[in-house]
């Protein structure tokens, strides 16, 4: 990442000396800089070996969308649509968030998505299945590089998961969802996976949908605050 710096540090120089407003300068040369450490990073994921699921998974699939947003989702993994098309949050679950987002006022451009594991974690059967507490812990790095990349304002944790890679001692959503935390000054509002509102029915399928939705629009104010 030094070359990068050294490299924004040149163009800094050359620009203001040709007369560019140094005011002008930084922002501009800090969004590039910025866009060069995710594709860096996006690279490193897609060659990453560093454990055991890569020996069994048939693709990565790295974060993806607006990399100068507040608002960041944070899912648990990909499943088998994701790993077959290579993006997080893209089959029945994924769908149903971009449907509760657009309702929201939300595209998904406008918002970076992003999960704890980036292989598909499966079973014997290779049927998917939560990842193990090491696996989350070897694959981190890179959602610790997102969040110090983007620098968001807020994340949305969606699941048990997610939530325990910022606090680990949170063991359940249902104790937890509902309120807003702190993790070194991001703010962090949980909520269920729309993969749990696929499985409901009945009167929970219709409380979990009101959850979802007053958890979303805590996190949009808290995008939408200075500090």
């Amino acid at each position: 990442m030094k070359q990068v710096a050294e490299g924004m540090q040149d163009f800094y120089r050359r620009l203001t000396k040709d007369g560019y407003n140094p005011d002008d300068v930084k922002p501009a040369l800090y969004e590039v800089e910025r866009i060069v450490h995710m594709e860096q990073l996006r690279r490193q994921v897609l060659s990453c070996t560093d454990c055991s699921l890569c020996g069994h998974a048939k693709s990565r699939v790295p974060g993806t969308g607006n990399t100068g947003t507040p608002f960041m989702i944070v899912g648990e993994g990909p499943g088998e649509d994701e790993e077959n098309w290579g993006l997080p949050l893209v089959g029945i679950s994924g769908s149903l968030l971009t449907l509760i987002l657009t309702k929201a006022g939300i595209r998904r451009e406008q918002i970076y998505m992003t999960n704890v594991v980036k292989c598909r974690v499966t079973d014997e059967k290779g049927k998917n299945r939560t990842p193990a507490r090491e696996e989350t812990l070897e694959c981190s790095k890179y959602l610790l590089r997102e969040l110090e990349i983007i620098r968001p304002r807020v994340v949305l944790a969606l699941g048990k998961v997610a939530l325990q890679f910022f606090f680990p001692d949170m063991k359940t959503m249902s104790q937890f969802r509902g309120n807003v935390y702190d993790y070194n000054g991001i703010k962090v509002v949980p909520t269920w996976h729309p993969a749990y509102i696929v499985r409901q029915r009945g009167d929970a399928l219709a409380r979990s949908k009101r959850e979802v939705w007053s958890d979303l629009k805590v996190a949009i104010e808290c995008a939408k605050r200075n500090g």
